[in-house]
This record gives structure tokens, C-alpha cells and sequence, in this order.
């Protein structure tokens, strides 16, 4: 009894202690708003700043304080307020009516800061809905109050509504330029929360145009302010914005980890931001064939998108549903799901157009629709490269190529590809930049840690040098003593420093050898393999030769078996294909499905009929899968050079001779050009 009173009576504390956190805090942002819009009453300030309740909640209690007001600024306040809980419900038009009555009393009470209020809740409503020139008339409206009024944080704000509709518009750079202007106004005014807001905004617009390694970082120092302001709004939208980062790096596992963290600081007032996270798990745990977890989110996303009425949320869900029913080979139902998603789509940006054209591509080439499927892509395409949004132009590259070479188009096919490859190229260089500058920031913490002990350990020998002299003079004994005492210590320091740096050069041995594997299957990566063809190829006289192999129908392989049957296979493929290859040749994993093998001249062994091994040793017999039988063929394109040649015309001779394979039915070695002998 005594215990449960206890309890009861440590709960009440508990209860008591939130409270006043709660009702410090309210005070806190009260006055802070107030500092920002002298004319706000801080009830109404405090109200707008409450995270803990719904917006139907807040709307209500904002309805009752303008009831009871007879204060005519208070209520317009209010009227404010109601305006701003109900576009959170996605109630537009009721939205939009109270604040054409805040922006009346504004003007009729000469409140400016009500005004500029008004103005940015109704810039934001409008850009959402897609009415670019509407947006574009309410920032001229407060650009006009900015320009007069010298006012830093109205400036700030204006800047940031003016990157949003350049963002939509897909005007990404001048899109950045904005919020970079705003981030620098909103530190020197000591907001953190919007400094972070910005600083994601500027991260978002990174990620999307494939400078990966700057958006790690804008996202990471956004959550580390926003954490530290105490802001669950921010820290959750940027752990999302570090989850959809490493998603579209290929790391699903982190990614997952920051989006399940995210939902964790998402408040009850924040619906928004809950489906789009719930969205963005769909996709990852469909990535992972975690196939029961993203069911269940994309329950939960169609559920808050439904409820919410809001065109940009239903678009991310049902697009999303429609992938999940893809991969689970539902047709039908996918192609509701776009049916559902595209009902939407006049209420939405050219962004949320783009992902509703790539769900109805895939359901297209699903149903062997090619034709039609290839004349959505050409229109998305063009949507895609207009907005600079580098990541979903790789994608639609990716299946536009698969569904030209299904059409019989060999030549478009590798035209598109090479774009493709050119393109992820291009993003890999940055995946690689921000790795290695990891790896040098860890070394280089590594270094100055060992520098600073080695610089300790002089201080201390230093300083023991020191202490024997003086204790020589007292004593000879105890000098002599001490002298032995350095010396163990001496001795002991210096196999520490020598451990402690046979263990670094043994971490820098492990990390390049990691940087320089494929993980999958043991062969050198694309990057080791890049640099093995360019020190290969300066070898002159002998000539070089390049041979690329691509698993024929792997995609197939994935769908009907699982990707952990296509995972086998590619390292039961890797397995034979080295092992038909001569002593000294090099074989790599080139990416995805592809291989890239490199070979000398070596006498009595002619390319083409190493290559045709190959290809039989994957032909002879199929691979073995948890008791079901895989047949593999590989298609190969070989190209043999001197060094003049360059490597790019090298790959591309490959390259073509591949496509040549591929085209003339698979499984089969297709050589380029003859190589000629140097006079």
C-alpha cells in the first residue's frame, strides 16, 4: 500500500514537474513571438507555438479565446490563428477565408506584423496548391512591406517563401541562393529553430541535384541545432531529410534507423510530417523485402494522407502503395493505386507530377505496354531535367534503357544507358568524395589523437628529467633510482607509440582494401578496377584487352527468385568466371549485374577464346538456389587496344560490342574493332 502510494505520489511529481516544463516553455516561445510581432497577445502566441494537441484542438480553443476577447487586435490574432489550424487540417478554403479577414483587420487596425503574418501562412497555402502565380503576387505584397520597413526578420521569412516557389518551379540554384541568404539572417537575429529550417531547405536542394557529401553535412549540423533548441518539429524533418539521403545513397539500413527515429519525435500537431515519413519507410523496407513493415506504413500513409485531404500527401502515399503492389507482382492494384494518385494530379508541383508519371511507367512495362510506357517516359524525362533533380532523372534513365531494348531499339538503349552510366557516374563521384573525406577526417583524428599523446609523453619525459636532476643532487641513490624509473617509462611509451602506430598503418592496410572490394563478391570494385585499366593500358608495347560481361535476364532472376537468389547468383558467376580467367588478368564487378574483365597479352591464350570460357563456364550448368535450379548466361563485348587509344574509347568499344551481344539474342561473345599491331 505504502509502495503504490509512493508511486502514485512520484507520478504526480512527475506530472506537476512536465506541467511547468511545459508552462515554462509556452512562456518562453510566448515572448520570443511577441519580440517578433509586438501586437500578438501572448495567449495567441503560445497557442500557435503548442505542439501537444491537434490542430482541431488548437483551432477550437482559438475560436473560444476570440469569443471572449472584446479586444478588437486580440481577436483578429485569433482569427489568425484558426486560419493557420485549419490549413494543418488541409481545410484550404476555410483557410484561405479567415485569413483574408486577418489580412482586413490588419490593414483596418494598422497592425503590419498581423499582416506579414497573414501574408506568409497565405504564400504558404498557395505555393502547396501549386498556384505559382498567385505565390508570386503575395511575395511581391510582402517584398513591398520588407523594402519599407527595414525589418531583418521579415526579410528572412521573404527569402525563405521566395526559395520555396523557386524550388517548385524548379529553379534550384537560385532556389539555394535564397535560403543561404535567409540561414545567414536568421543567425545573426539568434534563431536557431529557423536557421536549421533553412539549413535544411539548402540540404534538400543538395541532395536532390547529387552533391550528396554537402547534404550529409547541411542535414547533420541542422539536427545538431535543432536537438540543442529543443525543437522536435526540426529534428524530426532532419533526421527524414538524413534518411531519404542515405536511401537514395543505396544504405537502407541507416536509412530505416533515421526515419524510425524521426517518427519518434513527430508531435501530435504535426501530421505532415508523419506521412511523409511513413512514405518514405515504404520504400526503404520495400528496398530491404521487409515486406510486412511496409505494409504497415503504407497503411499508416494512406490512412493520415486520406484523413488529411491534402493533394501533395496522397500523391506520396498512393505512389509509394503502388511500388510496394509492384514488387509483391499486384498489378491491378498498382495500377489503382496511380489511378488514385493521379486524380491529384492538377493540385500538384511539377515534382509530385514526375513521381506520378514514373509509378504509371513501371505499371506499363509491367504489363508489356512498352510503347506506351516509353511515351511517359520521354514527357517525364523532360519534366525531371527541367527541375535539375538529378536523382529521379537516374531513375527514369535506368527504366526508360530496360524498356527501349524490350522495344527492339538497341540503338536508343545504349544511347540512354551511356547517359545513364554517365550520370551515376557522375553521383558516384560524390558518394566516393564524401567516403574518402571520411576516411581522411577519421585518419586525421587518428593522427593529432597520437600526436597529442606523443607531445604529452615529451611533457612528461620532460619533466622527469627535471625531478632526476634535482634528486641527484640530493642523493645519488635516488638519482639513480630515478634514472632507471625514466627508462622503464621511456621503454613503455615507446612500445606503446610504436603499437599504437603499427595498429593505425594496420586500419589505413583494412580501409583500402575495403574502398577497393566489392562487397558482394569478393572482386575489385569499379573504382579499382578504373584505375587497374588506366596502368594497364600505359604498358606499350603490349597490347590491352577489355572485356564487359552482363548477366543475361538478372532482372528476371531478381523477380522470380528474390534478390537473395540474384545475390548467389552473382557470386557464383563471379566464382566462375575468375576462375576461367588466365593468372595476371584482372576481373572486377563493374556494377549492378555487370563485370569487367582486363587481360594482357598472354601467349596461347587469344581474348576472344578466354572470353568464350567464360561464357561457357556460366552456360554449363546452372546455379543452385536453396533446391531450385537458376540458369545463367552471360552476354560479352570485347575490345582490344594499345595505349593511344584512350581508356574511354576502349570502354566504349566494349561497351558497344556488349550492346551488339545483347541485341543478337544473348549469350554470346561479340568482339569490337580488330586490334592493330603499333609499325
Amino acid at each position: 500500500m505504502g509502495r503504490r502510494g509512493s508511486w502514485q505520489a512520484g507520478g504526480s511529481l512527475r506530472r506537476s514537474v512536465a506541467l511547468s516544463v511545459s508552462l515554462w516553455l509556452g512562456l518562453l516561445v510566448a515572448f520570443a513571438a511577441v519580440a517578433a510581432n509586438p501586437s500578438e497577445p501572448a495567449a495567441i502566441a503560445a497557442l500557435r507555438a503548442d505542439q501537444t494537441r491537434t490542430a482541431a484542438q488548437l483551432q477550437a480553443q482559438a475560436a473560444r479565446l476570440r469569443a471572449d476577447s472584446k479586444d478588437p487586435a486580440f481577436r483578429a490574432w485569433a482569427t489568425l490563428a484558426e486560419a493557420e489550424f485549419a490549413n494543418e487540417q488541409e481545410h484550404a478554403d476555410e483557410a484561405m477565408q479567415g485569413l483574408d479577414q486577418s489580412l482586413a483587420q490588419a490593414d483596418a487596425l494598422r497592425l503590419p506584423d498581423l499582416r506579414f503574418e497573414a501574408l506568409i501562412r497565405l504564400s504558404t497555402i498557395l505555393v502547396n496548391r501549386g498556384r505559382s502565380k498567385d505565390t508570386e503576387a503575395v511575395l511581391l505584397k510582402m517584398q513591398a512591406m520588407v523594402e519599407s520597413g527595414g525589418n531583418d526578420r521579415w526579410r528572412a521569412q521573404w527569402l525563405h517563401e521566395r526559395g520555396v516557389l523557386e524550388r517548385k518551379l524548379g529553379r534550384f540554384e537560385e532556389a539555394r541562393s535564397l535560403f543561404l541568404q535567409a540561414r545567414s539572417l536568421f543567425a545573426k537575429l539568434g534563431d536557431p529553430v529557423m536557421e536549421a529550417r533553412e539549413m535544411n531547405s539548402i540540404g534538400n536542394l543538395d541532395g536532390r541535384t547529387g552533391r550528396f557529401s554537402d547534404a550529409v553535412a547541411m542535414h547533420s549540423d541542422a539536427l545538431t541545432i535543432a536537438r540543442r533548441a529543443g525543437d522536435k518539429a526540426e529534428t524530426a524533418r532532419s533526421l527524414r531529410m538524413l534518411g531519404v539521403l542515405y536511401l537514395n545513397l543505396d544504405d537502407e539500413e541507416l536509412a530505416s534507423r533515421y526515419l524510425l527515429e524521426a517518427l519518434e519525435h513527430v508531435e501530435e500537431r504535426n501530421r505532415r510530417e508523419a506521412i511523409a515519413l511513413h512514405g518514405e519507410l515504404i520504400g526503404t523496407f520495400t528496398r530491404l523485402e521487409k515486406l510486412a513493415e511496409a505494409e504497415y506504413h503504407g497503411g499508416q500513409a494512406v490512412r493520415l494522407a486520406e484523413a488529411s485531404g491534402s493533394h501533395p500527401n496522397r500523391v506520396n502515399a498512393f505512389t509509394r502503395m503502388a511500388e510496394l503492389r509492384l514488387l509483391q507482382g499486384r498489378v491491378d492494384e498498382a495500377e489503382q493505386w496511380v489511378a488514385r494518385a493521379n486524380a491529384s494530379r492538377e493540385h500538384v508541383a511539377v515534382r509530385d507530377r514526375s513521381l506520378i508519371g514514373i509509378s504509371r511507367m513501371r505499371v506499363l512495362a509491367a504489363r508489356d505496354r512498352t510503347t506506351e510506357a516509353l511515351k511517359e517516359a520521354d514527357a517525364v524525362l523532360a519534366d525531371v531535367r527541367d527541375l535539375g533533380d538529378r536523382i529521379l532523372e537516374r531513375s527514369v534513365l535506368d527504366l526508360m534503357s530496360e524498356l527501349q531494348l524490350r522495344a527492339g531499339d538497341a540503338a536508343s538503349a545504349f544511347a540512354t544507358r551511356k547517359a545513364h552510366q554517365k550520370l551515376d557516374k557522375e553521383l558516384a563521384i560524390d558518394v566516393a568524395a564524401r567516403r574518402i573525406a571520411l576516411l581522411e577526417s577519421s585518419l586525421e583524428r587518428e593522427r593529432a589523437k597520437t600526436e597529442r599523446e606523443l607531445l604529452q609523453r615529451d611533457n612528461d619525459i620532460q619533466a622527469l628529467r627535471l625531478n632526476r636532476q634535482r634528486l641527484i643532487a640530493i642523493a645519488l641513490f635516488v638519482g639513480l633510482a630515478t634514472v632507471l624509473v625514466v627508462s622503464a617509462l621511456l621503454y613503455a611509451r615507446y612500445r606503446s607509440t610504436l603499437r599504437h602506430r603499427n595498429e593505425l598503418r594496420a586500419s589505413r592496410d583494412a580501409l583500402e582494401r575495403v574502398a577497393n572490394t566489392d562487397a558482394l563478391t569478393g572482386l575489385a570494385n569499379r573504382h579499382a578496377a578504373a584505375r587497374a585499366l588506366g596502368e594497364r593500358l600505359g604498358r606499350i608495347p603490349e597490347p590491352l584487352t577489355v572485356m564487359l560481361l552482363d548477366l543475361d535476364e538478372f532482372k528476371r532472376i531478381n523477380d522470380s527468385h528474390g534478390h537473395q537468389a540474384g545475390d548467389a547468383v552473382l557470386r557464383e558467376a563471379a566464382a566462375r568466371m575468375r576462375e576461367a580467367l588466365p593468372d595476371g588478368a584482372l576481373l572486377g564487378r563493374w556494377g549492378g549485374e555487370e563485370f569487367i574483365a582486363i587481360l594482357d597479352g598472354v601467349p596461347g591464350r587469344e581474348p576472344a577464346s578466354v572470353a568464350e570460357a567464360m561464357r561457357a563456364a556460366l552456360a554449363a550448368a546452372p546455379v543452385t538456389f536453396e533446391g531450385t535450379a537458376i540458369p545463367v548466361t552471360v552476354s560479352i563485348g570485347v575490345a582490344t587496344a594499345f595505349a593511344a587509344d584512350g581508356i574511354d574509347t576502349l570502354l566504349a568499344e566494349a561497351d558497344a560490342a556488349l550492346y551488339r551481344a545483347k541485341g543478337a539474342g544473348r549469350n554470346r561473345v561479340v568482339y569490337g574493332r580488330a586490334p592493330v599491331a603499333l609499325a
